[in-house]
């Protein structure tokens, strides 16, 4: 089997692993992964993190914005060529809209932040590696955004099923450098 035929089934097991998770052990796992992230985030000076809108089996990221008010928070849009463009967003449900594949999007018309002004990045994936694999969702949007990131802290928070020992991986899949899980 090619490495894709292999990511391709992985992210089908990943997937119905995940969703298989009772809601209340994700809001408590998802609870002990932002307090584990607090020492990125804590401080008085306002920091520019690009965040994801979580879907209903990943890691909750929200109540970031109120357990940490000081700093700006920004979330990923998909854009034409698999791009992606970070917008602001203070209140989750006034600022998004329903964006490509069903993923809750930034309204387009929100203030942007340049991916080189990100401090932190909290990147989400199916699968991870100690060592900084990531297993995506297969679009590419941010093995091609990361480069773009120069001064941000990459991080990527994970529940211990989505921590395997090895992850099929191509050239242009690249390592997280810093992967926080329970």
């Amino acid at each position: 089997m090619n490495t894709t035929g292999s990511k391709r089934e992985l992210r089908q097991h990943m997937l119905a692993s995940l969703r298989a998770v009772p809601a209340a052990q994700r809001a408590h796992d998802s609870a002990a992964l932002r307090a584990a992230l607090a020492p990125l985030l804590c401080g008085d000076t306002p920091l520019q993190v690009g965040i994801y809108i979580p879907m209903p089996h990943e890691v909750d990221l929200l109540p970031l914005l109120q357990e940490y008010p000081q700093h700006h928070y920004a979330a990923p849009r998909c854009l034409p060529g698999r791009q992606l463009c970070f917008h602001i967003i203070k209140n989750v449900s006034q600022d998004t809209q329903p964006g490509a594949h069903g993923i809750p999007a930034p309204r387009a018309e929100l203030p942007t932040i340049p991916p080189q002004e990100l401090d932190i990045l909290i990147i989400p994936g199916l699968a991870f590696t100690k060592q900084g694999d990531r297993l995506g969702y297969g679009g590419g949007y941010y093995d091609r955004y990361l480069p773009l990131c120069t001064k941000a802290h990459k991080v990527a928070l994970a529940f211990e099923q989505q921590i395997l020992d090895s992850i099929p991986t191509e050239t242009h899949d690249l390592k997280i450098p810093h992967i926080i899980h329970t």
